[in-house]
This record gives C-alpha cells, structure tokens and sequence, in this order.
C-alpha cells in the first residue's frame, strides 16, 4: 500500500464490526489534534464511494453489506492509499453478472485514470470484456503472453491446458443402483442441478472457482442444505438438513480445507480416525483404547498411511498422509456415498497417485463416489463420467474416454469450442 500497489481479494478483508469509513481509513486514520477526526473520515469515504459510483452510507455497519458493497469498500480504502496499481484476484467469483459489470466499470476508470490494472481470472469472457493483454500461467510459470486483440479463447484454453493428458485404463466394471439422484436441487450458489451417482462408479465434477462445486457438495451432506428440489438416496427422496442426517443415510464428505474442516490437528491420528464413528469403538459409555488401536492400525495399513505409530499427532504428518487420515475418518462410518471436495489438494506427486489408488480401490469395491476437482487430469484419470458446471449449474456431462482437457474447460470457461 505504501508504494501504491493495492489487492483486491477474491473474499473482501473487511472488519465487520467497524462502520464503512472505519474500514476504508482503518491503518490510515485522519486525525486532529492528536484524536481520531471521524466527522473527516466519513466526508472523505462518502467522496471516495461516490468516485466509485457506491451509494454507500459511510456511517453503515461493514457487516451488514453484501459482497459487491464490501468489495467496493475495499476498492475505497484502496483509494484513500492513492494506490496506482490495481491486483484483482478471482474478485468476480461471488458476484452476480450485474455486479461483476459494474466491477469491470470501475476497472475501466481506473486504467482511464492512468492506474495500472491486474486481473486474475479463470473466466475467458472477463478477459476479452476487459483486458488490454493476456498472460497465460501454468505451473507457476509464465507460458505465454498475448495482446488480447491478437488471440481468441481457443488460443487461450490450449495456452492454459498445454500439456498431454495421461488417462487410466476402465476396468469395465459394470455399475450398479442409483445411490445418489438430484432433481432440480437448488441452493445457495448452485440451482437447477441434477446428477446421479451409482454404485461402483466415480462421478467427477469439474468447474472454475465459483460454478457452485463446493456449494452443492456441501448441500448433499447437510452442511448448507439445499432450498428446493430433491435428493433421493437409494430411490427414496430425503430431506438433509444436517451432517448428522446425511451420515445416517450413508453420506460421507471429505471436505475441501482438511486443515480447518477436516482434522483436529493437535489430536493423535487414533483420535481423528475414529472421531465420527465412536459407537463402533466404545460399550456402555465408554471408549474402549484397544479397539481404538486395533482400529486405527487396520485404516492406516488399509490406505498406507506412513506414521509412527496411532497415538501420533496428526500435525505432525505430511499433506498427503493428513489426507488419508480424513479419509480413513469416513470410510469407519461405511457410507454408501462417498463426496470427496477437491481430494489431492496441497498433497505431493506420489500422494496424489496413492488417493487416486484408493478412490479406485473404493469404486471397484462398490461404493459411489461424487469427487470435486479443479485438477483437469485428476477428472480425466480418475472419473468414470464427468459433470462440468458453471454459474452453479450443469452446463456438460462427458464421458472420459471423450473429454480432454481442452473441452472441459471450454464447457468450464463458457469459451468457443476447440477446433
């Protein structure tokens, strides 16, 4: 900030038990005499909201505006700092398409004013609506860069795909029932969605940052339950208002943050393998710690968990072996349906092929498997269908041995089909 660089986030850093011009000036107070000037921060945030084109009262708590407001607060504070080059990153990833155009109005006066102005994004229509330049990273690293008047959106996919996709041999193994079916099943983030899962089949869903992925996933197991439409486990329709349902049917999600979501990190690996499936480990109210062991040891020789011994803490175990842990955590409850979010992140090469091992292990044994994955070849290798959204709904449905990686993301993207 000081040197004039500001960020703005995908998920606006505001505090919210602060009004509008606190949060704009917070690290930047006007003072007199000495004393916080507040008559004089909320004159100037209301002149730096009305740049903006923000009917904002200065005075209003943060915590009750929405995203786009928040973002726009954000955007003042920047101001205030006289920040000349501008980062956006995924910023219009919770943003309705009214409010993502207004977004790109302020990115247009400000590279009119003469700012600088970053945008990272996966939406190829953001680009081409907005951009002077295109800069392609894959891998962390630079790959190409483009006037945007020079390029198109197939240049662009190949450009971010780049790479030849190693795909598993099917072993043919016939599915079996319909576990899992939504009909039309809506929800914060996602509408209109409908998706079957059988047994012994592994459905992947792929998707940008926003198509509503994690949303829905999360509706299944009860975390955020969905508003409208159904769900049906095993052809009966339910209605799953809370993880403590879901698991009674069956349901079992291996969330996307394991760190925050998924483990009690000071707690040993016996603590967090068995933590949603104590009544299998305990007689009269109380935990029995050989059956814990036994149990604990059985998991981690099942999926190869490298560790000392069951009382160590998970923290001190790598990504990969974190994983196994939450995974070992639901495969105790025997669900029929298993949603993993995002299975591999954070995790090595080797890992990752472990997981993939495992999620195939677990399909040809016949459970259902519902995988959400950004990561284009793990969709291919792994899936048996693809289900691709965006905007929150399901806009393809593929099948392996058809897709690429270059038509998922164009289905992802919303961009021209690939020559």
């Amino acid at each position: 900030l000081a040197a004039g660089v500001a960020l703005i986030h995908q998920e606006p850093l505001t505090f919210p038990d602060l009004d509008v011009a606190e949060n704009i000036f917070a690290g930047n107070l006007i003072r007199r005499a000495g004393l916080v000037d507040h008559a004089t921060c909320r004159k100037k945030a209301g002149e730096l909201l009305q740049t903006l084109g923000a009917n904002i009262d200065p005075r209003t708590q943060t915590s009750t505006l929405s995203i786009a407001q928040k973002q726009l607060v954000e955007l003042a504070a920047a101001l205030a700092h006289e920040a000349r080059v501008w980062i956006f990153d995924e910023t219009t990833a919770p943003l309705t398409p009214k409010e993502t155009e207004e977004l790109f109005g302020v990115m247009r006066r400000l590279k009119g004013d003469g700012c600088a102005v970053v945008m990272v994004t996966h939406h190829l229509d953001e680009v081409f609506a907005v951009s002077d330049r295109v800069t392609v990273l894959r891998d962390g690293k630079v790959v190409a860069q483009r006037l945007t008047s020079d390029t198109d959106q197939q240049e662009v996919v190949r450009m971010m795909v780049g790479r030849n996709v190693e795909k598993h041999e099917h072993t043919g193994v016939q599915a079996g029932k319909t576990v899992l079916q939504t009909k039309s099943l809506t929800g914060d983030g996602f509408g209109n969605v409908d998706i079957e899962v059988k047994e012994g089949e592994v459905v992947g869903v792929a998707g940008l940052v926003g198509a509503g992925r994690t949303e829905f996933a999360r509706a299944i197991f009860g975390i955020a339950p969905a508003t409208s439409g159904s769900i049906e486990i095993d052809g009966k329709e339910r209605t799953i208002t809370s993880p403590r349902q879901a698991r009674s049917l069956g349901i079992a999600l291996v969330p996307e943050d394991r760190i925050h979501d998924g483990l009690l990190l000071p707690q040993s690996i016996a603590f967090n393998t068995t933590l949603a499936s104590l009544a299998q480990v305990s007689a009269r109210g109380f935990l029995k710690d050989r059956e814990i062991k036994n149990t604990t040891e059985e998991s981690a020789t099942r999926l190869n968990l490298v560790h000392r011994d069951a009382e160590q803490p998970v923290e001190q175990l790598s990504g990969g072996n974190q994983q196994k842990v939450v995974l070992s955590k639901w495969l105790m409850t025997k669900p029929r349906l298993l949603i993993l979010d995002e299975p591999t992140r954070g995790v090595d090469v080797g890992a990752k092929q472990e997981v993939h091992r495992i999620i195939r292990d677990l399909a040809a044994s016949g459970l259902a498997v519902l995988m959400v994955s950004s990561d284009l070849p793990e969709v291919l290798s792994v899936s048996d269908r693809i289900v691709v959204m965006r905007g929150g709904e399901v806009v393809a449905e593929l099948s392996p041995d058809d897709a690429t990686e270059e038509s998922v993301m164009v289905h992802a993207t919303g961009g021209a089909p690939v020559a």
